[in-house]
């Protein structure tokens, strides 16, 4: 009985032992190198199980219980999926998978849809989220610098959360913006300057449309640079478009993710100038000023150091951040949150950023072909800020902001290093006898200290920025809806007390302002999108779009108070309440879109685009702005006569034309306007800006040509381009002249022209099995030229007229007089120009007499540069060895110029405030010198000059990390454990004498001065 059971069971089993004696052995290496992929997922299509991964030779040993033929599945992060065909077990099967790096299959998020990279006419550059993950920066605006050809990123200031100024192919437009459009997860969203602040005046503020975003939730970025591919935008897309998508969860179930970064820092200033000390200070004054203060030789070598005011204003900030991501999803769902809190000082006493942010991605399939989505943002940020003083009149009328000191950090600098910033019993110091009065009342003295701790500078931002979308797929046409909101909510409080600089004229001025902007989007699309036959396949859009902007503003100032304890709480305790001041503005946008992309072949791409806009901004006849563009490209490497063609993969050629606009100008631009202020005691208005029934859109008319070239196996890839931009009918602020009863107009005047070149390089240097190493380079030259400005004359303005508009110049030149050195004491002062009537003396400065006249003055001013960069480039590097992982970002620019207005003012002798010690080599009879004139209160004449307008060529090692994958347990609950130190701002190689040569708006005047950091992270994954 026993026997027959045995044999029953061995019948019963045997099958199955035959079944799962069926083993399929391979190896999987990536394609050209041959090297083995360890961890790839092999498994057995359409059979139940997770298959199994590839050893460390990239060996593999798949059971089945399939019989041959069947087919296998190959999967690898960052490699392109293959299905292999197995008809015979016992034949050992060799699988080459194709790094997607390559890009061939690549799709690229556009305008209102996605593209094959190798179907794109248009030019699109990528920046990937490893890109983010690797650089410690609390906004995008920083990673991108370096990161783009073409892509120039200025950053405002270094103050916690300041803007940056950001320019794709120069700039366009001279006073309409030159921003390019930002599109956050399918968000238009454009930088308005003028809702960016609520006329409390010192503080500015500038919602960063990228600063919404946290880095980490960043899935990619393009960057949409030629006409092909920004025309869908029409009337924003003259300066370029920046598109952010997100990333979202998997539509798979158990793929739930979690994840929590912190980051701890420290920042310090990267520069500090070179100021006198106490004793330095003190002989200065008894060589030059006849001994101010009266110090004998010994008090002054008493004095030694005296007091720092640069340090004492200047700190070593703390900064951290958290973040906490979640996402995941299901078969017909997927999601993704985020939350993340940045709290950094700044290096400026008293200046700090605070923010929380929260994002939400979430989308799910209703039913079959029917999908429904949200993308969300929301959060709040504080910003306090270091003030400005333009426009304050101090106690004796005179303006200190007309004299240099724009803030109390610059006054910081000025201050005499003699007097203490403390007295001996800890209060603060208000006795300066060397001060001006610009900061006076009575015997008080202002005290930058003080000034920065005591006062209130506030923006704090409340702001939302939603889309909900549903799609509906019927065959080859999917059909969409998206209704957006943006809603931004700032609040600005300023007080200073009556000893602080900005309060001593008034007795302390305090003010609140609120400014509420909403923006709604509504937008519907029809795409059609098929493989008509083998050879051709069709992408068609069509669309409407509208989008309102409703902002509101109030803002009330007093000044004079009984009781400051409770600073911009208190505002009503003012004794003087200035005119307070609401206003509106209101604008809107329809919008017809269409575009059609066509492939032939796979070799030949079209794409036509269209968008008809008609804008609130213009008057009726000038309403409507039409938008066309075409883009071809070929891909040669298909064509059969490139088959043998040995080391070239991939080479493709571009070619677009087209028109794009700029509208962004203040809503009632075309309208007269009218100041409200007081005049004895009353409100009273006077005219503004004469209306314009004829004015309308900047046009771009744009040229492109390029090819994109990958070599030895895609691990090369080369993109080129050469473009040419004019902008015509200029938007442009006409002065009117003194005859007439209103100051400016907005007139169509002039065009600019944008023409240059751009090269990209990246490859894959090393790719071993532990060993990973990539390298990327960039380089752009654009060429900015003011060609015509009508029947306007040169435009000098500037706070020291030191810039000019002016035809065959770029926008942004400076205009002064050329430095030729000064005039010894064995020279002949008779065959010297005269300069403003005065004859030269010996330790006086020289100037070119441009048109030799035989005098120094106005007509003798000539060009001295530009703002505009003749170069900007970047590089960068990636290095992997097993767990350890290097990342390295330079960024650099060339020919640029600054005018440093902060050194001009700290190399002025002419009274008791600290200086340089440049100004120690200053020229005197005994020793000579060439560049900086003899120290004197009497010289008859002080002008901008060529040695002020400062090269501020760059090269600057941006970013620094290092990063350890921490091994761990494969089944563990930890998935993933990294630390890392990243440094930002590490080191900079520049001849400009300033802080730093990043200065956005073309004048250091005292700028908030850039930091270098230093961080600590650690993320988990679980």
């Amino acid at each position: 009985m026993e026997k027959k059971l045995f044999v029953l069971l061995v019948a019963a089993v045997s099958p199955l032992l035959a079944i799962a004696q069926n083993i399929i052995t391979g190896r999987v290496v990536e394609q050209g190198i041959n090297e083995p992929l360890i961890g790839a997922t092999v498994l057995v299509k359409n059979e139940k199980g997770k298959g199994v991964v590839t050893d460390i030779d990239g060996n593999f040993s798949l059971p089945t219980k399939q019989e041959a033929p069947l087919t296998i599945v190959v999967q690898f992060v960052g490699y392109r999926s293959q299905e292999i065909d197995v008809y015979d077990f016992e034949e050992p099967v060799e699988i080459q998978l194709v790094d997607n790096s390559s890009r061939l299959d690549e799709i690229v998020v556009v305008g209102y849809g996605t593209q094959k990279r190798t179907q794109l006419t248009g030019s699109v550059t990528t920046v990937k989220a490893d890109i983010f993950e690797k650089i410690s920066v609390p906004t995008l605006d920083g990673a991108l610098s370096g990161q783009v050809a073409g892509l120039n990123v200025t950053a405002s200031s270094g103050q916690p959360g300041a803007d940056s100024q950001i320019r794709i192919r120069g700039g366009n437009s001279v006073n309409a913006s030159n921003e390019p459009l930002y599109v956050i997860d399918g968000f238009i969203y454009f930088k308005d300057a003028a809702n960016a602040t609520t006329g409390i005046g010192g503080l500015g503020s500038s919602l960063n449309p990228l600063s919404t975003v946290n880095p980490n939730d960043i899935e990619s970025i393009e960057v949409l640079k030629d006409v092909s591919a920004t025309a869908i935008y029409g009337s924003r897309g003259a300066n370029g478009v920046i598109i952010v998508t997100t990333k979202k969860g998997k539509k798979e179930a158990g793929a739930s993710s979690i994840n929590y970064s912190y980051g701890l820092g420290v920042s310090t200033v990267s520069k500090k100038l070179d100021l006198l000390n106490a004793s330095e200070w003190a002989q200065f004054q008894k060589t030059y000023f006849s001994n101010k203060g009266g110090y004998t030789d010994a008090e002054i070598a008493a004095l030694g150091e005296g007091t720092d005011w640069q340090d004492a204003v200047l700190r070593t900030a703390v900064q951290q951040t958290h973040e906490l991501s979640v996402s995941g999803g299901s078969e017909k769902s997927r999601y993704a949150f985020s939350a993340n809190y940045t709290d950094q000082d700044g290096i400026v006493l008293n200046t700090n950023f605070q923010r929380y942010n929260f994002h939400t991605n979430v989308d799910w399939e209703l039913r079959k072909n029917f999908n429904f989505g949200i993308n969300a943002t929301f959060g709040r940020s504080r910003q306090d800020v270091l003030t400005s003083l333009d426009g304050l009149q101090s106690a004796s009328s005179t303006s200190p902001f007309s004299a240099g000191i724009t803030n109390s950090f610059v006054y910081a600098l000025l201050m005499p290093p003699v007097i203490s910033v403390y007295n001996a019993d800890g209060s603060y110091n208000f006795k300066n006898p060397y001060e001006y009065a610009y900061f006076a009342i009575g015997d008080h003295m202002a005290n930058p200290v003080y000034d920065l701790e005591e006062s209130v500078a506030e923006n704090i931002n409340n702001y939302l920025l939603s889309n909900v979308w549903t799609t509906y797929k019927v065959g080859p046409v999917t059909l969409k809806a998206t209704v957006g909101l943006s809603s931004e909510k700032l609040t600005q409080n300023l007080f200073a007390g009556a000893y602080t600089s900005l309060g001593m004229a008034t007795e302390g001025i305090g003010g609140n302002g609120n400014r509420q902007t909403d923006i709604w989007q509504q937008e519907y699309t029809a795409t059609f999108d098929k493989d008509l036959n083998a050879s051709n396949h069709l992408d068609a859009l069509v669309g409407y779009t509208y989008q309102h902007s409703e902002s509101t503003y109030s803002r009330i100032m007093t000044n004079h108070f009984t009781n400051e304890s409770l600073k911009q709480y208190n505002l009503g305790d003012g004794a003087n309440i200035y005119t307070p001041e609401t206003g509106k503005g209101e604008s809107w946008l329809h919008s017809i879109i269409g575009r059609l992309n066509y492939s032939l072949l796979n070799r030949y791409n079209l794409t036509a685009t269209y968008r008809a806009d008609r804008s609130s901004r213009f008057s009726a006849g000038h309403e409507w702005g039409h938008f066309p563009s075409l883009g071809l490209s070929w891909n040669v490497d298909k064509e059969s006569f490139f088959a043998n063609v040995q080391r070239i993969d991939y080479l493709k050629v571009r070619a677009s034309v087209g028109l794009v606009g700029n509208q962004e100008i203040p809503d009632a631009a075309y309208l007269g306007t009218y100041s409200t202020g007081s005049y004895a005691g009353s409100s009273s208005y006077s005219s503004g800006n004469a209306s314009n029934d004829n004015l309308k859109w900047e046009s771009t008319l744009n040229y492109n040509v390029g090819f994109d070239l990958g070599l030895l196996h895609n691990r090369v890839n080369i993109v080129a381009d050469a473009y040419y931009k004019k902008t015509y009918d200029l938007l442009f602020v006409v002065p009117l002249g003194i005859s007439s009863t209103v100051s400016t107009q907005w007139q169509n005047v002039g065009n600019v022209v944008n023409k240059g070149f751009e090269l990209s390089i990246d490859g894959s240097i090393i790719k071993r099995r532990r060993v990973q190493w990539t390298a990327a380079a960039n380089i752009a030259h654009n060429l900015n030229e003011l060609t015509d400005m009508g029947s306007s004359k040169d435009l000098i303005y500037g706070d020291d007229n030191q810039q000019i508009l002016s035809k065959g110049e770029p926008v942004g030149a400076f205009y002064g007089l050329e430095f030729d050195g000064i005039v010894q004491s064995n020279e002949d002062v008779s065959q010297l120009p005269k300069v403003n009537g005065n004859v030269p003396s010996p330790g006086d400065v020289k100037y070119v007499d441009h048109n030799g006249d035989g005098k120094i003055d106005g007509y003798d001013r000539t060009f001295l540069g530009s703002t505009q960069p003749k170069l900007t480039y970047g590089l960068s590097t990636q290095f992997t060895w097993r767990n350890f992982d290097v990342s390295v970002a330079f960024a650099g620019s060339v020919g640029n110029r600054v005018y440093n207005a902060l050194g001009r003012r700290l190399e002025q002798t002419g009274d008791s405030y600290n200086v340089l010690s440049t100004v120690l080599g200053s020229w005197t009879a005994e020793n000579g010198g060439n560049t900086l004139p003899l120290a004197s209160t009497t010289r008859p004449f002080s002008h901008i000059d060529s040695r002020y307008v400062q090269d501020a060529s760059y090269l600057k090692l941006r970013n620094v990390s290092v990063g350890y994958r921490v091994p761990l347990p494969k089944d563990g609950f930890i998935r993933g454990l990294k630390v890392s130190i990243s440094a930002a701002n590490v080191l900079t190689f520049t001849n400009y004498k300033g802080y730093d040569p990043e200065v956005a708006s073309s004048t250091d005047d005292g700028v908030y001065p850039a930091s270098r950091s230093v961080s600590f992270g650690v993320n988990v994954s679980l």
